[in-house]
């Protein structure tokens, strides 16, 4: 049987309405070169901040569960950017089922999320002390799209070993906020992909069809 792939990594987001602001996109551009992707994952409607459960894309065929460890930490991250620092610890792997979820779903619970996404690499992939591999960092700047909202979301994460994250995720966000960003990065916009699908009004609940009659 095939192991789950585990990852533990330091994570801070923010999210804006509309598509990204041309003055982002120069500004993300001028970063380095970046990959460019799209792709619609399902997301199971949260209830909790804490937890985000996904299933990736047809074309990468993964169910991903994210947790996170804590409350998110407040903190400047460079210059006027502040943000909401989180630890979220990941579980990947593999589901024969879900092709089928994503064909029928009776229940209207999952909510599709469209993203087109520019994600530059950050140095951090050598050996760490340990003789492990160390941390890997990345920032992102993504369109999103659901069936009732579009957004835009810029992202820092740095993943590996946890005794490493807090330097790697230092140094990663010293490079990336060395330059001012030209779009309000704060606290009140800052919160992770959970939090983010619970405020918005990206579907109306549960379909009756599923519900007992007093519910409805």
């Amino acid at each position: 049987m095939s192991q789950p792939t585990e990852t533990n990594a330091l994570e801070v987001r923010w999210f804006g309405d509309g598509p990204p602001p041309e003055p982002l996109r120069e500004w993300f551009g001028r970063l380095g070169d970046a990959d460019a992707g799209s792709r619609t994952d399902l997301y199971l409607a949260p209830t909790d901040a804490a937890l985000n459960l996904k299933l990736r894309d047809e074309g990468d065929g993964f169910v991903e569960v994210k947790r996170r460890l804590g409350a998110p930490v407040s903190r400047t991250v460079g210059g006027e950017v502040d943000g909401h620092v989180e630890q979220w610890y990941k579980w990947s792997f593999s589901l024969d089922e879900r092709a089928a979820l994503r064909a029928r779903d009776p229940t209207g619970l999952w909510v599709p999320v469209q993203k087109s996404r520019l994600l530059h690499r950050l140095d951090g992939d050598d050996a760490s002390a340990s003789g492990v591999a160390g941390p890997t960092a990345h920032v992102e700047l993504t369109a999103v799209t659901t069936p009732t909202a579009n957004a835009w979301t810029v992202g820092v994460e740095v993943a590996g070993p946890a005794a490493e994250l807090e330097p790697a995720f230092d140094a990663a966000v010293a490079t990336v906020f060395a330059e001012p960003c030209p779009a309000a990065l704060t606290e009140a916009r800052s919160v992770g992909y959970a939090a983010w699908l619970d405020a918005e009004p990206t579907q109306a609940g549960a379909d009756p069809a599923v519900l007992v009659p007093s519910r409805r």
